[in-house]
This record gives structure tokens, sequence and C-alpha cells, in this order.
């Protein structure tokens, strides 16, 4: 018998969603490349999902994804008014999700989703077992940990559950976790904590230098880290929809 050439397995996506309010080409490439410059390391080469919040005609639709293209984003997927760009969205080879359902939370830092997320090749991750919830008595999912270091261009990914990082995480790695994320060690690449929505969701991390931190969609970038608690002990979490990264005492 011919072994399977391939599997198929859902994943979690951590994308940027754009939502288009109006569109003047000018002036949405100005804005846009602004934007980018902001934060190149977390912008350049990310996946894109556009929003679509006005009718465009199909011209206006290819105009806007070069216009993102040009600024190093990948546009990937469109939602929102569509009904007239069916063929045009087939030919640029994106997908219409228009009846998905999208967490679209603003990606605003303090002071103003994970490319393709793969699953952890760490087979040999040690896990608990899963303690009991004694207000429903059913089982609460442990932690994934991780007891290894996470190296530059590894993805890692806790479904439904905390995330415990036993070493460093290194520039260029990302990790992801619908709940907290603990690192004992240096987090210097992204950590991104309650993918789903989870507001109360936190990041503790022995020495900070990350790259971005992000809970819940909400995010800073490594300059404005640097400001607050810059290779020390440090938590970030959400206070009033803005995100605190801070030193922990």
């Amino acid at each position: 018998m011919t072994e399977s050439c391939f599997r198929m397995k859902g994943t979690t996506l951590t994308s940027i969603v754009l939502e288009v309010i109006q569109f003047e080409p000018d002036e949405f490439e100005t804005q846009l490349a602004a934007k980018v410059a902001s934060a190149p390391h977390f912008f350049t080469r990310s996946s894109l999902i556009i929003h679509l919040g006005i009718a465009l005609s199909a011209t206006e639709f290819e105009l806007l994804v070069v216009l993102c293209r040009r600024q190093g984003l990948q546009p990937m997927a469109v939602k929102g008014i569509t009904d007239a760009l069916k063929g045009v969205i087939n030919d640029l080879g994106m997908a219409d999700i228009s009846q998905s359902k999208l967490s679209d939370k603003a990606l605003t830092p303090k002071s103003e989703k994970p490319s393709e997320t793969s699953e952890s090749s760490n087979r040999d991750d040690n896990v608990t077992a899963a303690p009991i919830n004694k207000a429903t008595s059913e089982p609460v999912k442990p932690a994934k940990m991780v007891s290894r270091p996470v190296r530059s261009g590894q993805q890692v990914y806790a479904e439904g559950c905390d995330l415990v990082i036993i070493g460093a995480v290194s520039e260029g790695a990302e990790i992801l976790s619908d709940g907290n994320i603990h690192v004992y060690g240096t987090l210097r690449g992204r950590a991104l904590a309650g993918v789903k929505g989870n507001t109360a969701a936190r990041i503790f991390c022995h020495t900070m230098e990350a790259e971005l931190v992000s809970i819940a969609g909400r995010f800073v970038m490594q300059e404005n880290i640097q400001q607050q608690c810059w290779k020390q002990p440090a938590q970030a979490y959400l206070h009033e929809d803005a995100l605190v990264v801070e030193k922990l005492h």
C-alpha cells in the first residue's frame, strides 16, 4: 500500500487584521508605510487579513493589495463587503472568509494577530497530570511544559491552557498560549498570551528582552519595553484595556 504523502491538520493562525475604513491610494500608502515603519520586525512579512468596511471596485481592491505587498505585508484572505470582488479575490490567490468568525481586536500598544503557527516539534515535553477543578469536579487542562530552549524560527502554541517554558526564548522565536505564559529564562522573541481573546491572561518571565509581547490582541514593541523593565524579571497584563509591562517586585 502506498504510504500517504501528506497529513491535513487544523491550526491556529496569528494574523494581522487590516480594517479598511476609507481608501484614497496615496493617503492609504502613506499611513500604512508609517505604521509598518513604527514596528518593522512585527509587521514585515506578517500574514494579513483585509477586512473591507467599504465597497471597493475590483481595480481599487487590486491596488490596495499591491500597496500592502509593497510594504512587506502578505495579504492572504479578505472578509467584509466582498460580493462584487469574488473573481478578483480568486485571481489574486486569496481566500474569502466573510462567513468566518474572527477576533478583530485592535492592535494598539499602550503608547498608542500568530505567519503560520506550526505545532511545536517538542515531542519529549513533560506534561503533568490534570488537576481537578473543585468547583465543577471536572479536570482542568494542564499547562504545556517545554523543557528546552525555544530557538529562533520556532513557534510553540499551547491550545486551551497555559504555556511554561523551562529555558530561554531566542530572538526570532514565537510562543503563543490561550492562557498565561511563564518563561523561566530570558524572553527575547515574541510572546502572545490570551490569543483567543482571554483578557485575563498574563506573561511572566525571568529576564525581559522581548521583541514583542501581546495579550488578547493588544501589544507593545521592544522599544517601549526597554523603557520599563529591560533585562529584569517582568510581567505583562491588561489594565483598563491597555497593555502594561512592568518589573516584578
